[in-house]
């Protein structure tokens, strides 16, 4: 019997190394907020880049075409507006190359309110979306995933935490 257990156990270690590494934390890039592009602005939201100094900012790459991104803008949107004046700055930057107006039209469904851009990249992207940067207050890459991942959230509020520091 003992030796049965042993055997189904040897057998199951791949399944156990798999769930471990597919909760393991990404892989950050050595990047920093400089290294972001950004497009052309699409919506009336402030935007000035030399304003993100000392901020907490979130990068994020979506588009018009991917769903999840679409469930994501809301989510988004609520933190970037209960956040800014912990020091928080969202910037969207859709990468399908859509028009200004189907853009327009999801984030108003959406209630966007942050700065979004037709185009631009950000770094330690998997070329997959949604995928989304978060910057500390001195601009360094702290974090990058899919905005959905749980640590995004523990990340962002994180770097929130450290102004206060």
């Amino acid at each position: 019997m003992k030796k049965l257990i042993y055997l189904i156990g040897i057998a199951l270690l791949p399944v156990f190394a798999f769930a471990k590494e597919k909760t393991k934390e990404p892989d950050v890039p050595n990047a920093s907020l400089s290294d972001v592009s950004y497009g052309t602005q699409i919506n009336e939201a402030p935007f000035d880049k030399a304003a993100l100094a000392g901020k907490v900012v979130v990068v994020e790459q979506w588009g018009v075409n991917c769903p999840p991104c679409i469930a994501s803008l809301p989510m988004l949107a609520k933190l970037a507006q209960s956040n800014e004046k912990k020091g928080l700055v969202v910037v969207g930057l859709e990468c399908q190359g859509s028009s200004k107006d189907v853009i327009l039209k999801v984030l108003k469904n959406a209630r966007v309110k942050y700065p979004v851009m037709a185009g631009g990249s950000a770094p330690g992207s998997t070329g997959t979306i949604p995928h989304a940067c978060v910057f500390n207050t001195t601009g360094k890459l702290v974090w990058t995933g899919n905005p959905h991942d749980d640590n995004f959230e523990r990340a962002v509020k994180k770097e929130l935490r450290e102004i206060k520091k």
